[in-house]
């Protein structure tokens, strides 16, 4: 257990030695010397500053980039979520799922019937539906736009009269919400289609954020502290390699 321990000890030390030695080139004396201490402050000093402003340039850059990228993401989606409104106004389908009941299945446009004779779809906005109850069966009555006649029964011994009322009630209410929506529809298709012309021409976002990029870009292209920077770690490089006969990375 000792030796084991001993031995990581051992590498780790090693390690830390070759890649001081990589750091400082030259040999022992050079990477650990005290009288070397100038030297490497020297090489350290050049090396770090070169680091921070290019550390300090990418941040910028990759943040200006990102910002571009973001604007970019958002206008697609605002266009892309306008497109869908406009196509849902002008092709309803069925809409939302509300609820069922046996051979009756409720949607936010349409209430889907299927009996022995007859099965389809009929739109909310130009049916009726009544019903009546007996002790032992609920009957609902519908009347399809075309003024045809559907029959659903429900045996109370598997439908609760009050399941079966609270049913009708949801699709009374759907009916009305129906209606408005038809009432409503060329006043709703207009607005999303100004929505959509809107969505696509402004790009306001995505212009400011491409000049703050090309300004970023631009300035940073002329910036002469990091040409500066990689000059001056170019010379302590130098100054080392005329101490020690290796040049450092």
């Amino acid at each position: 257990m000792i030796i084991g321990w001993i031995l990581l000890l051992v590498l780790a030390v090693a390690a830390v030695a070759g890649r001081r030695l990589r750091r400082y080139p030259g040999g022992l004396r050079f990477a650990f010397g005290q009288e070397h201490a100038a030297a490497r402050h020297d090489l350290d000093t050049a090396r770090d500053a070169l680091r921070e402003l290019e550390r300090a340039a990418v941040k910028e850059l990759s943040g200006a980039r990102a910002a571009a990228l973001t604007a970019d993401a958002a206008h697609r989606h605002r266009v892309r979520k306008a497109e869908e409104r406009v196509v849902y106004l002008h092709r309803p389908d069925r809409g939302g799922f509300l609820d069922e009941l046996g051979n009756l299945c409720l949607y936010q446009h349409v209430l889907a019937v299927r009996t022995e004779e007859w099965s389809g779809d009929l739109p909310l906005a130009g049916i009726t539906v009544r019903s009546d109850h007996t002790l032992t069966a609920a009957h609902i009555y519908v009347t399809d736009p075309a003024g045809r006649r559907h029959l659903v029964t429900y045996h109370l011994e598997h439908f609760g009269e009050e399941y079966v009322r609270k049913f009708i009630v949801d699709v009374h209410n759907a009916m009305d919400i129906a209606r408005a929506f038809q009432r409503d529809l060329p006043t709703l298709i207009d607005e999303a289609e100004a929505e959509l012309d809107r969505a696509r021409n402004d790009t306001t976002g995505q212009s400011e954020a491409g000049r703050r990029l090309d300004e970023i870009t631009a300035r940073q292209g002329g910036d002469p502290r990091i040409p500066r920077a990689r000059h001056e770690l170019d010379a302590a490089q130098a100054r080392w390699q005329a101490l020690t006969g290796r040049r450092p990375h």
